[in-house]
């Protein structure tokens, strides 16, 4: 296992300096520097948050049936109303998305030089960043017929990006340098970034049947089918929980890497079951051995 925040002090070469690397000069006040010198350790209690968060949405959606109002659930959901305006779904998308990567770029300043010459750094943030990219600014513009969504929620969403955009960039630009000096610390980046780029491209190659189900001006739903949708009904949320699992295989289970895993799964999980009982129900031809989620499972 990858060693936490807490952890980093006991190896030299991956510790960094307890001072600030560029935060200020001597008139920074004292609670600035005490949370600068104790990063790693804020830092950690962050991942245990955002893994508590995706707790409480698995107990909130599936535990009270409730689908998160956007998309084919914000005509339907009870609290809409107080969700704020609707704005076009390119609009949220790009919003939302983009603090994942904008908030990392705007750490360059402040990081450690050590960090930004690591190989396994450099990778591992790389897969972040490729994935957020595309993401941020073009899948919004590649919509068909994208569902307004409320402003709240694309908040909501763009409140998350802005914390995983800090967990995740301040992570590899300046609070662990990934060493590649064991074969362990090599196989665990080549298999995981392996396992990120087969969901990856499963994320992609959903994305593309889901737009093509839909021609300039069409807005309706029909069945998808091909790629991994003959087996679930979810294959975009299927290959992005692979995506963010092998980015966590890569990081050897670093607890902030992990816990975007484990928040992914808890995020989309109860979506895609919604997402199946929703065909299930629109459509007498749906395929009855799909699953929901997990091929030949759930």
């Amino acid at each position: 296992i990858a060693p936490t925040g807490v952890e980093l002090a006991m190896s030299s070469s991956t510790r960094l300096p307890s001072e600030p690397f560029a935060l200020g000069d001597a008139q920074t006040s004292t609670t600035i520097d005490a949370l600068v010198r104790h990063e790693a350790d804020l830092h950690t209690a962050c991942a245990w948050l955002m893994i508590a968060t995706g707790a409480a949405v698995v107990l909130v959606e599936l535990g009270g049936g409730i689908a998160a109002a956007y998309g084919r659930y914000a005509a339907t959901a009870p609290f809409a109303r107080w969700l704020g305006p609707m704005v076009p779904a390119w609009f949220a998308w790009m919003f939302q998305e983009s603090w994942s990567v904008l908030v990392p770029l705007a750490l360059l300043p402040f990081s450690n030089p050590a960090c930004l010459v690591s190989p396994g750094n450099l990778a591992l943030g790389g897969m972040f960043l490729t994935h957020y990219t595309y993401r941020s600014f073009v899948y919004p513009l590649r919509i068909r017929g994208g569902k307004p969504m409320p402003l709240g929620i694309s908040s909501l969403a763009a409140l998350f990006c802005f914390f995983n955009g800090y967990l995740q960039g301040r992570l590899w630009t300046a609070l662990h340098v990934f060493s590649l000096d064991t074969a362990a610390d090599r196989a665990f980046l080549a298999c995981g970034g392996a396992i990120w780029l087969f969901g990856w491209c499963v994320n992609l190659h959903s994305d593309s049947i889901l737009r093509s189900l839909r021609r300039p001006g069409e807005t309706g739903y029909k069945i998808p089918r091909g790629g991994m949708f003959e087996y679930v009904s979810a294959a975009n949320y299927f290959g992005e929980i692979v995506e963010w699992s092998g980015y966590a295989v890569a990081s050897r289970f670093h607890v902030g890497c992990l816990a975007f895993a484990l928040f992914t799964a808890c995020n989309t999980g109860p979506r895609a079951l919604h997402h199946h009982l929703w065909y299930l129900q629109k459509f007498e031809d749906y395929p009855r051995d799909r699953r929901a989620l997990i091929p030949f499972v759930w």
